[in-house]
């Protein structure tokens, strides 16, 4: 369990409206509709979600219910090759906004989380850690937007030795700048990375990222074909080891709410997905790799919603 599991690593609020004139109209801003802010992890995020989201090869079959009002049950069993594990966990809303979480694993190990959505307007707050180990296993994570920045950061070791990845966004509307870096208290800055985006229009939209402190250069494009096909490319620069690889991908939203997805790459590989409701509650992703060896990888993922 991770701070991820209650509070997503690249979460969108709601856009806030912009103000009307006096006909009732709002003036445009920007190509987009310009939120209050957005997070670091939202910078070159469309590229993301067509060449790798969703794109899994293990086989892992989940079990969701809320027979209690109030209390969420999750269950999850995961083969990764030989190996299996499996995981029970339970979410109470003690209050608006308020959660606390608890997972326990095959092994037995008990983890427990706690969760603040509104601690103040758009500041987020949540804690995990095990009970019985809480001293080493203690981390926290924050969030908040505020005006056109939004900051986020996340500590372990809170309690041992404290390390903290924090990153910041600066959002102009149709530009956005961040940051993100990674300090320790035994080591000091050991990562650091920026990216900058550009909204060319409502469809069309161009990313640069460098990181491994700035030993990785990439460069993206994602664009919307139509309503239901997205497609983007990706250049990825490794400047140490001078080597560069492309990738380029699309998904598309099929008529039945089904969705498929194809992703190649110059290192080789084709990959795939097919995922959708067979049933009412009943959800599944089937996901293959062949590279150009013709060895290849998959997996199913299961999840049903009692």
């Amino acid at each position: 369990l991770c701070c991820s599991s209650l509070q997503s690593r690249t979460p969108r609020d709601p856009p806030t409206r912009a103000p009307t004139d006096a006909t009732g109209s709002q003036p445009p801003t920007s190509v987009t509709d310009k939120e209050d802010g957005k997070y670091f992890g939202d910078l070159a995020k469309g590229v993301k979600d067509v060449l790798t989201g969703g794109l899994s090869y293990d086989n892992k079959l989940s079990f969701n219910t809320k027979a209690i009002p109030a209390v969420g049950t999750k269950f999850d069993v995961t083969s990764k090759g030989t190996d299996v594990n499996g995981s029970a966990t339970a979410t109470y809303t003690l209050e608006k906004d308020v959660t606390a979480e608890v997972t326990v694993n095959e092994a037995g190990v008990v983890k427990a989380a706690l969760a603040h959505g509104a601690l103040m307007k758009d500041f987020k707050a949540s804690f995990t850690g095990e009970p019985l180990n809480i001293n080493k296993t203690l981390k926290s994570s924050f969030s908040l937007l505020m005006s056109d920045f939004g900051f986020k950061a996340d500590v372990s070791g809170v309690l041992t030795t404290p390390k903290m990845d924090a990153s910041v966004c600066y959002n102009a509307g149709d530009v956005q700048l961040g940051a993100e870096t990674t300090v320790c208290s035994a080591k000091g800055l050991t990562a650091w990375s920026t990216a900058a985006q550009l909204v060319l229009d409502k469809n069309n939209t161009v990313a640069l990222v460098l990181a491994d402190k700035a030993d990785t250069v990439k460069l993206s494009f994602v664009t919307k074909l139509d309503s239901a096909t997205t497609a983007a490319a990706e250049a990825v620069y490794k400047v140490g080891k001078r080597d560069l690889k492309f990738s380029a991908g699309a998904g598309i939203k099929l008529d039945n709410g089904h969705s498929v997805k194809a992703v190649v790459s110059s290192a080789g590989s084709v990959s795939g997905s097919y995922s959708g409701e067979v049933a009412k509650g009943f959800s599944a992703t089937a996901c293959v790799q062949v590279d150009q060896a013709m060895k290849y990888k998959y997996g199913v993922q299961l999840a049903i919603k009692a």
